[in-house]
């Protein structure tokens, strides 16, 4: 007898890059999300629609809770409180905890961060996590962090469904391979950086909770479960969203099959990959991934492997005539800041290379004049801005528009 598969739907304001992973994530499970923009959220699209789940990526949770503004965070609540499931991947979960008057986010459960003084701030990577899911086989899982927060966990009735254990092979303390410094080593590694590195500031803590709210609840996961190629981590979605477990495959940003033609897309592509082998012969970056760069700490190469990622999609995926001819009218623009993003990003890894060599002791910024090239360029520091921040929402645009209307979901 056939089954309804449960309906999903993702938030894509203000996610990007883990936009595009948890797309991607819900897609080789067998399930095409339905696209929501924050607008549509505060328009009522969640009561009408009533998914089964709402998935919100990660991203900057400030900046999900602004775009969303005070309908659409009152939308989202009662559309968990009467009965909705809310999943929150990194930026995501941040969004769903408590709000006060400082910081208007959803307060789906009483949960706040931990301050960074408290916290592993700045780690990457696979860790070993103890499970506490009933329905998923596994009691024990490798799962993938990318520079999550941690929970400030006090209130009883959450359910932790998943603990931190231990760092696994790949798993990274800022820029540094933890696999590679001794333990006796990382004091002074503390001391150099100014900030904690070893991992018993993770040990032990909470990576994955459910929160009732109202007749619905809230998964929160600092897990980046949608990751591709990481199948534990795949499998427990699979379990969390009721759906049969299936892989995410890897995917390659570098190397793309286009599905359409168009010379401002591809031209942008090779003139990023064209800027990244010049941060490798420079030893600022490396590939982590075929999906995610690596970096010294301190260059900005996130936005590098979002707009990478990005203009990869974009390229991959059938476009209407409809997207096409607006895409006709932003392509110019669009085309003329990448070229001169990757121009003015050139010269500063230089200088940042420069900078680093002159003080090798000192692996953070670099220096005024350095702070004030890379805030041109990318923004200020949390968020993003700049040039970059002007090519973003052009792509951006693009990329919702491909999604909401593409029958095309090969991952």
């Amino acid at each position: 007898m056939p089954t309804t598969l449960p309906t999903f739907a993702l938030l894509w304001d203000e996610s990007h890059l883990w936009g595009l992973l948890a797309w991607r994530g819900l897609c080789a499970l067998g399930a095409r999300p339905h696209l929501l923009r924050a607008a549509d959220v505060a328009a009522g699209a969640l009561d009408r629609l009533r998914p089964s789940v709402l998935v919100v990526p990660g991203g900057w949770a400030g900046r999900k809770a602004q775009a969303l503004g005070d309908a659409g965070r009152e939308a989202l609540r009662r559309y968990v409180e009467t009965g909705g499931t809310y999943l929150g991947f990194c930026g995501g979960a941040g969004l769903a905890l408590h709000r006060t008057d400082a910081t208007a986010l959803l307060g789906l459960c009483e949960l706040r961060r931990k301050s960074a003084s408290k916290r592993l701030p700045n780690c990457s990577g696979h860790v070993y996590c103890r499970l506490h899911v009933p329905q998923h086989p596994a009691s024990a899982a490798l799962l993938p962090v990318w520079w999550p927060s941690q929970f400030d966990l006090t209130d009883a009735a959450i359910h932790v469904l998943a603990t931190y254990q231990r760092p696994g092979p790949d798993f990274w303390v800022a820029d540094l391979p933890l696999a590679d410094i001794a333990s006796d080593e990382l004091a002074a590694w503390e001391a150099i950086y100014g900030i904690n590195l070893h991992p018993r500031w993770l040990e032990g803590d909470p990576c994955i909770l459910r929160a009732p709210f109202g007749a619905g609840s809230a998964i929160l996961s600092y897990a980046h479960l949608e990751t591709p190629a990481s199948p534990q981590a795949n499998a427990l979605l699979a379990t969390l969203l009721g759906l049969p477990a299936a892989p995410i495959p890897m995917w390659d940003i570098r190397h793309i099959s286009p599905a359409w033609e168009d010379t401002a897309l591809s031209a942008m592509h090779a003139a990023l990959l064209h800027l990244i082998a010049l941060g490798e012969r420079h030893f600022l970056l490396n590939w982590r991934t075929p999906w995610l760069l690596g970096w010294r700490r301190g260059v900005p190469a996130s936005h590098l492997t979002t707009l990478l990622a990005m203009l990869s999609t974009a390229l991959s995926l059938s476009v209407s005539p409809s997207t096409r001819r607006w895409w006709q009218t932003q392509s110019p623009r669009c085309l003329e800041l990448c070229q001169k993003l990757c121009e003015e990003t050139a010269r500063y890894l230089v200088q940042e290379r420069r900078s680093m060599t002159q003080n090798p002791s000192s692996p953070e910024y670099g220096g005024g004049a350095l702070t004030s090239m890379r805030q041109r360029l990318f923004g200020p520091f949390p968020g993003y801005g700049g040039i970059y921040g002007q090519i973003l929402q052009i792509l951006d645009e693009l990329l919702a528009k491909i999604l909401l209307e593409t029958t095309d979901l090969k991952v």
